[in-house]
């Protein structure tokens, strides 16, 4: 064991908390940190413990975002987090996060649908194959600890829908002693509107070896536009059961609610009145999910010829639903028109059904001049997914099936990998494999017609990390990235082919002194397609070959005579471009090839004041490059935009290990107006980027 502490009961624990707290000051034998596994040189996945001290020796450019940058650098959501990561493009529709739009090196689909998000290295999406989209994203801040953001060298380990990277979400660890956490923010966006977010955290061991936690948010609300209702439950319930020394077992199970009503796009005559206005009164979304996992994790010691094992058994499943539900046109020319109104309501539901299972061990040999770790693991998905799309006349109140769809995913992914260790371990030398195997069925269940899809893909990975001194790390890869064909892709673009990619990247990491790192980066990403929503016709259409490359740059400064004050800087240059067919040497839609991001905090005693902005060029909507904006804006050039964030954080508050802190925070602190375009449910006119913000905040732990 790592320590020893005493039982408290939850309700106790509450009912007395400012004793209680005092009591645990006193408990020197109750550390306030996560428990490990002792065998500390035999690592069970390639992320660790998605720690900062697991960046500097990775082979891949990687960017941990810590719980103090989570608390303290004005973040609303984790949206606002992942804005200032090289790299990152958001498209920020409602300053919420409930519906997170994420770009990863110039690869965008609506609703994240190309980037590859864990929680705890479980899959975060709807449907790990048939729905890559986080159309439905059960996170919320008080339950993440840190941020992990891989852009390079996870590929063989964490797929499929790695091309881009992968973002871990890590939760914030069960604390050896008991502790309750309560906050409430206020955002307040302008006329009159307010959304306020409370939030409760309570958990600790109460035996020597079982532990429990519970996290719960309640979003409620208006956000800074008209027609932004919003209502988001989130409450999760986790336990760790240490059976012994080297056995531990963890459980988790999450419902989670959400309603919100959609502001949706503006005409430009409209944005350019009142860009905080809404001219889509029924566009609202609905959601709902439980989730449930469950992970065993061993130490097996020595194992024939490896002095060292680990072996870990993750199994995962989700019961989801959501619906967008949207006012439209009855004539396909004006189908998204925001300027005029709806004749349609559109319903589409959807119900997914997934089920996961993951065995993986790695195995640890030390033979003298050269170590080797092993890692091996075979992941089994089966997704059931059902798709409605309905319409119902305002005039008339007629209902019309439109599509009645069913699809069935059965997948299984096989992957291995050797890090050879050489020269003490300077020279890590990593060949890995990963093999996916999907049989994919779609059902009409109007006509009875069926149609099968089969996937089957070698993907070949290989990364090298040296150690040139205790200052410098430099690093390579280059792996096979695999996407399968989406739900969407299927119905509307009738393309059932993967999209298919080779990934390179060079970097290297440089660290001369205590509070300073330079950490650099080049990448080229080949795609043998790539598939694209073209939003006029809202079909699908293969874009062919097409090439991301770009160059990564991230600062931090601390100066040595003052520790207190921290700066840090990023760039990121994209040069993303269609290689083929009509529009070939022209940008790949949405992409900007500037990216800036700088930052400041300082801390003097309980205060800390910290500012953030992140700068992006312009971009454009459609393959065609088209500058100026159509009669009903679902094409046309992209602003650029520099947004700035404060925020101030006090400690208000400490008696005995309890705290009370408060928070002010300016997000889009000069009001700067810009907008994005083809948004999901809203692809015509302009979707207007959220307005300046006030939160106030208020935290209470003990």
């Amino acid at each position: 064991m790592t320590g020893t502490h005493r039982p408290h009961l939850l309700g106790l624990a509450i009912a007395c908390a400012l004793c209680a707290a005092t009591a645990h000051a006193d408990d020197t034998t109750a550390p306030n940190k996560p428990r490990e596994l002792e065998a500390v040189q035999v690592q069970g996945n390639v992320l660790g413990s998605s720690s900062k001290e697991n960046v500097r020796t990775y082979a891949g450019s990687r960017k941990v975002i810590g719980s103090e940058d989570l608390a303290n650098g004005a973040n609303r959501s984790l949206d606002d987090a992942l804005q200032q990561v090289p790299g990152i493009k958001i498209f920020d529709e409602t300053g919420t996060g409930v519906l997170p739009q994420i770009m990863l090196r110039g690869l965008y689909e609506s609703r994240s649908g190309r980037v590859q998000v864990l929680e705890d290295g479980i899959p975060l999406s709807l449907a790990p194959y048939g729905q890559t989209s986080l159309s439905l994203f059960p996170v919320t801040m008080n339950q993440i600890d840190r941020i992990d953001i891989v852009r390079g060298g996870a590929a063989v380990q964490y797929g499929p829908n790695n091309v881009g990277g992968v973002i871990n979400l890590v939760s914030k660890p069960i604390p050896e002693r008991w502790t309750t956490t309560l906050g409430e923010k206020i955002t307040a966006g302008g006329a009159g509107r307010y959304l306020r977010d409370t939030t409760l955290s309570t958990g600790g061991y109460l035996t020597p070896d079982f532990g429990l936690q519970v996290d719960a948010d309640w979003n409620k609300g208006q956000y800074w536009r008209e027609h932004s209702g919003t209502d988001v439950k989130n409450l999760r319930l986790r336990a760790e059961w240490w059976l012994a020394d080297d056995k531990l077992l963890k459980a988790q199970v999450q419902r989670y609610v959400a309603n919100m009503d959609m502001a949706g796009a503006l005409s430009v005559a409209d944005y350019e009145e009142n860009p905080r206005q809404a001219t889509r009164p029924l566009d609202r979304f609905t959601g709902r999910t439980t989730r449930a996992s469950l992970t065993w994790q061993q130490d097996l010691g020595a194992w024939g010829p490896f002095d060292q094992s680990q072996f870990t058994w993750t199994n995962f499943s989700a019961d989801s639903s959501r619906n967008f539900i949207v006012g439209m046109r009855r004539l396909a020319t004006e189908t998204w028109r925001p300027d005029l109104a709806p004749q349609l309501l559109q319903s589409a539901p959807r119900g997914f059904k997934v089920y996961g299972s993951e065995p993986r061990i790695a195995l640890h040999v030390d033979s003298g001049n050269v170590t080797q770790q092993w890692t091996a693991g075979v992941r089994a998905v089966r997704e059931d997914i059902d798709f409605l799309v309905g319409n119902t006349g305002l005039d008339n109140g007629v209902y019309t099936l439109v599509r009645n769809w069913q699809f069935k995913d059965r997948a299984w992914s096989a992957y291995v990998s050797d890090a050879i260790g050489l020269f003490n371990d300077r020279l890590t030398v990593t060949p890995g494999l990963r093999y996916e195997h999907l049989n994919s069925t779609y059902l009409n269940r109007a006509n009875g017609i069926s149609t099968q899809n089969n996937v089957r893909n070698a993907l070949p990975g290989l990364t090298v990390g040296y150690k040139a001194s205790s200052q410098w790390y430099v690093y390579a890869d280059a792996q096979r990235s695999l996407r399968a064909p989406q739900v969407t892709q299927i119905i509307y673009g009738d393309n059932l082919d993967s999209e298919l990619a080779w990934n390179y990247e060079a970097g290297a990491r440089y660290m001369p002194v205590e509070g300073t790192s330079i950490n650099l980066d080049v990448y080229r990403i080949d795609f043998d397609k790539q598939i694209q929503l073209d939003n006029t016709t809202r079909t699908y259409a293969n874009l062919g070959k097409t090439r991301h490359q770009g160059a990564e740059l991230e600062l931090e400064w601390s100066p040595p005579s003052l520790r207190a004050l921290k700066l840090s800087a990023g760039y990121a240059y994209l040069d993303a471009s269609q290689q083929s067919g009509q529009y070939a040497g022209r940008r790949v839609p949405y992409t900007s090839r500037n990216q800036l991001n700088l930052g400041a905090s300082y801390s003097r005693g309980d205060t800390v004041v910290a500012l953030t902005s992140y700068y992006f060029s312009k971009a454009y909507s459609d393959a065609a490059n088209t500058v100026r904006e159509n009669a009903i804006a679902s094409v046309g050039q992209l602003p650029s935009y520099w947004v700035w964030n404060m925020q101030f954080t006090q400690m208000l508050m400490r008696a005995g290990s309890s705290t009370l802190k408060g928070t002010l925070a300016v997000n889009n602190l000069f009001d700067r107006r810009y907008w994005y375009r083809g948004i999901d449910t809203s692809p015509w006119g302009r979707q207007a980027a959220p307005g300046r913000t006030v939160t106030a905040g208020v935290e209470l732990a003990f």
